[in-house]
Order: structure tokens, then sequence, then C-alpha cells
């Protein structure tokens, strides 16, 4: 029986002859193919048949079947959820309608208020006049020019090559030392606390909402959408501006410590440098007096007027002169080191030679400098600031010890799959939210044990201040003492030792020339009167020592006059 390929296929069946396969048309529908193929006298097998018979209707009743499901839902109309109505198609069809939270009037000028201090303090920062009540004077019009010249670090290395005042060193320390820069930074720092405030009411004066699932483990589950809204206490934001301009006041109060600390450092090296210069030159005189002594020791011996011995002790004591030159040399490399370091320079940055500076004494008499450093010692007032940011963080843990005013509305509505068919509303159920009244919140003994423990550190900030000035006393006691016995040291020396010193060299030199005493005579007159003029410097090193530490111990810089000698 000679056999004629066919095939017929539906959505993924089709059948297959030995000899390949035939393509159907796609035009035709699943029941029309196969009425074609029984139309067109294809011979195939009984089962064959029979199967396609039992395809065809099973593929007409599936298809039949998903027709009547979908009529069946389409006319069945599913009702949302009153939730839907109530909610969302309120707020797709009048989003124009929605409630607008007006700012509250009271709090966005406390907020302005508040962003004003910045901008005061950013103000003073950026200005050419430094911040009041600086330990050191800087308006003045040197101080201007000495900072000017900071700007252009090249041009003050060159200028610091050239013999060098004190007030060119503290303007260049001003700009240029690096721990200087990092406590006005963080007075910057500090200054943006003020916006983190601001916009942090700003942040919770907004609504909040969120959903939640309720599994109550009976009954139907339960669907929450909350919204609340909080409305911050005006007071609270006024509490936090005020912090924070204490803490802008401790930042600043660093600030100073910090300065004094480096105009005292600066002085002191300078006063070093002033030293060891002036010291440098008595021994480079006396050295120049004892080579003219040695060139007559050295003649008489040659007449047979001296001796031998009289040569070499004057060719020693030159000899100890010259290393006493070179260990003041290598002192002034350490001293100029030392001032580069204050200056954030190189170590090895050549300086010239300073200045000498007026003698000066200080007018106040020592119970005015007790009462003086007590009203004007930075760290003082740095620990009642601290005390004072203390008690406002007291009042404001009383403040939030209760919490900001809250209304809030919730909704609860069953999401069961049973009430997916209810073409009627469902019942509407609210729960509100109300924190107006602070008597009706609870009470927690943590809130008052870390107001208690504020309390009990400010006590102890107030005993730290009385040691504070006790310490003080005697660090004011014991500078204006040194002050006073360096001072007593240079009149003593300027009065009364040198002079007679140098009546003494003056009298053995013209003896030793004229045979009537021995070489080692005048050179212990002449070594009296190096050891004088040096103790005498040292002494005015030390005046000055005392001098620059009182200032500091006190906070500010004394009224002085002339250093006057009786």
């Amino acid at each position: 029986m000679i056999r004629k390929l066919n095939s017929f296929q539906f959505s993924v069946f089709s059948f297959q002859s030995q000899e390949g396969f035939v393509k159907p048309d796609p035009s035709l529908t699943s029941n029309r193919r196969l009425k074609e193929i029984l139309r067109q006298q294809i011979f195939v097998p009984t089962t064959i048949k029979i199967g396609l018979i039992m395809l065809t209707v099973l593929v007409g009743g599936c298809a039949n079947h998903q027709l009547e499901t979908y009529q069946e839902l389409r006319s069945t109309e599913i009702q949302p959820p009153a939730y839907y109505y109530t909610e969302v198609e309120k707020k797709i069809t009048n989003t124009e309608s929605e409630l607008i939270v007006e700012p509250d009037q009271y709090l966005s000028e406390i907020e302005a208020k508040v962003l004003k201090y910045q901008k005061q303090w950013q103000a003073q920062l950026e200005s050419e006049t430094p911040m009041p009540n600086l330990f050191y004077e800087f308006s003045t019009d040197t101080m201007k020019a000495y900072r000017e010249l900071a700007a252009s670090p090249e041009v003050a290395k060159t200028q610091l090559a050239q013999p060098i005042a004190l007030e060119l060193l503290v303007a260049l320390g001003y700009e240029w030392n690096p721990g200087l820069k990092s406590a006005r930074e963080k007075i910057r720092a500090v200054l943006e606390q003020y916006p983190q405030a601001a916009y942090l009411e700003n942040v919770l004066r907004q609504y909040n909402a969120f959903t939640k699932q309720l599994d109550t483990k009976v009954g139907p589950m339960r669907h929450k959408e909350m919204m609340a809204m909080k409305f911050p206490f005006p007071e609270t934001l006024a509490l936090k501006g005020q912090i924070i301009t204490e803490d802008v006041l401790i930042a600043q109060k660093e600030f100073e410590i910090a300065l004094r600390d480096l105009v005292t450092e600066i002085k002191l090296a300078y006063y070093d440098y002033l030293f060891l210069i002036e010291a440098t030159r008595i021994n480079e005189e006396n050295q120049k007096l004892l080579q003219q002594m040695i060139a007559i020791a050295q003649t008489k011996f040659r007449v047979g007027q001296g001796k031998y011995s009289n040569v070499i002790m004057a060719q020693v004591e030159l000899s100890k002169l010259a290393e006493a030159i070179i260990t003041l040399e290598q002192q002034r490399e350490t001293v100029i080191a030392r001032l580069n370091t204050l200056l954030n320079s190189s170590a090895d940055l050549p300086l010239g030679i300073p200045i000498p500076i007026e003698e000066e004494q200080v007018i106040s008499t020592l119970a005015e400098l007790y009462e003086l450093a007590i009203q004007k010692r930075q760290e003082i007032q740095k620990q009642k600031l601290v005390i004072s940011k203390m008690g406002l963080v007291v009042e404001m843990a009383k403040q939030m010890t209760y919490p900001d005013p809250t209304l809030g509305a919730g909704y609860f509505e069953n999401r069961s799959m049973a009430d997916l068919k209810h073409t009627q509303e469902m019942p509407m159920t609210f729960s509100t939210r109300r924190t107006l009244n602070p008597k009706n919140t609870a009470w927690f003994g943590h809130r008052n044990s870390y107001i208690h423990e504020v309390n009990v550190k400010i006590e102890a900030m107030e005993h730290r201040i009385e040691e504070l000035e006790s310490k003080l006393r005697f660090v004011v006691k014991k500078h204006h003492f040194g002050m006073e016995t360096a001072n007593r040291s240079i009149r003593l020396y300027r009065q009364t030792l040198l002079p007679q010193a140098r009546q003494a060299l003056d009298a053995a030199n013209t003896a030793y020339q004229a045979a009537q005493i021995d070489f080692l005579s005048f050179l212990d007159a002449q070594r009296t009167l190096l050891k004088l003029k040096i103790e005498e410097q040292r002494a005015l090193r030390d005046y000055r020592h005392h001098l620059a530490q009182l200032e500091q111990a006190v906070g500010v810089i004394l009224p002085k006059q002339p250093l006057v000698q009786e």
C-alpha cells in the first residue's frame, strides 16, 4: 500500500512519517485542518485516527472551558478594598487638596537665628581682623604688613635672612604654624553643627508613614497604614543653638591657648637667640683682648722680662675662649632650628641676627596679678564655658525627657481572600495617636540618673576651677619672684660688679705692662670680667623668660614700662 506522507500540527504536537515533514497551513485552525485532511482521504492507521478524534475533542473542550472561565471573570466585578476608596482614589483624583503643613513661624525664627550665629563666626574667621581678645596685638600696621608678607613664603624667607624682629616671627607663626591652623579649623568644624541642628528639626517636623503587616495568629491577617507627624519644641532647638555656641566659644578658647603658647615659645626662643648672640660677642671681644696680651707676653719673653709659662697660659685661655665660641654657635643653630619649627619652616633655614628689644618691667603688683590671672586665664575661662554648656545640657535633658508632641492616625483593614468577592464597603477601622500631654508619658529612672550624673560632673568641674586657681596663684608667684630676682641681679651686675671688674682689669693691664704683677693676675681679672658680663646677659635673659611666662600664666600681655635701674 502506497503511503503518502502527511502531517498536521497543533500547538506543540506533530506526526512524523518515514519520508519527512509536511508543514500545515498556518491559516487553518486545528479543527479545520483535521477536516481538510479527512476530506482529502488520506489513509492513516486506525489507531492514529482514533487518537486524532480524541485529541480534537479534548482541544475543543479546553478552548470552550477557557472561554467560559474568561466570560465568567468578566461578568464578575472584583471590588477593591475599602482602603482604596478612602485613601488611594482620593489621592489620585484630588491631589491638589492634600494637606500642606505650614511651617512654625516661631521655630523658623529660631532656625534663622541659629544659622545667623554660624555666618557671624565664619565672617569673623575670614576677615582680615583676627578674633577679639587675643593674647597678642595683631591690629597694628606693622603686624598687618608682616601678615601680608606671610602670603608670599619666598619673600618672607628672604626677609628672615635679614636682621629679624620679634613681631615678624610672631606674625609668621600666626599664619604658618600648623598647630594654630588646626585650632582654627576646629572652630570651622564646630560651626558646621549649626545647620545640623536646624535642619534636623526640619526633618523631624515632616510626617512619616509606613506599612506593617500584623500577624495576630487568630483570624485573618491585618495591614496597618500609619501616618504620624512630630512637632518639635522650639525651646529644644534654641537650647541646641546655645550649646553649639558654647562649643564655638570653647573652641575659640582652645585657639587662644594655642596662640598664647605659640607666642610664648617664640619669645623664649627669641630671648635665647639674643643671649647667644650677645654671649658670642662678649667672648669674641675677650678673645681679641687676650690675643693682644699674648703678643705683649711674647715680646716680654723675647727681651727676657717675661716667662714662657705666661705665654703658654695665655694660649690655653685663648683655646678655652675659642671652644666656648664654638659651643655658642652650635647652641645658636639649635635655637634657629627651634624657631623654624615654630614657623613650620625647614630647620636648616638661615635666620638673621635678632634685633635687640627694649628692656621693660611690669607695672602691676602681685595682688593685681593674682586677680587678673583668675579673670583672664584661658583654661579657667574654658572650664567655665564647659560648665555653662553642661548646664544647658541638663536643661535640654529635662526638656527632652518627654517626647515631642506627635499626631498620627492608623487604618486597619482585613485582607483575607474571602473578602475579595465582597461587593459592599468594609467598615473602616481607624486608630489615632496623640502625645500632646507630657503628663501621660511614663517616667523612667535612667533619665533622672543621667541628669544627676551631669550635675555631679558639673560639681566636679567647679572643684577643678578651684584647683586651677590655686595652681595659677603659685605659677604667678613663682615667675614674679623669678623676675624680681633676675632684676636684682641685673642691677647688681650693672651698678656694682661690672664697673668694679672693669676697673680691676684696667689696673691689672697697666700693672702687668709695668711689670708690677705677673701674667696670672691679669688673666684672673680678665676671666672675672668675662664671667660677670656673661652672667649679666644671662640674668637679662632669665628676666625676659620669667616675664614671658608670667604673661602666659596671666593670659594677657601685661602693661609695662621701661626697665629703670636704680
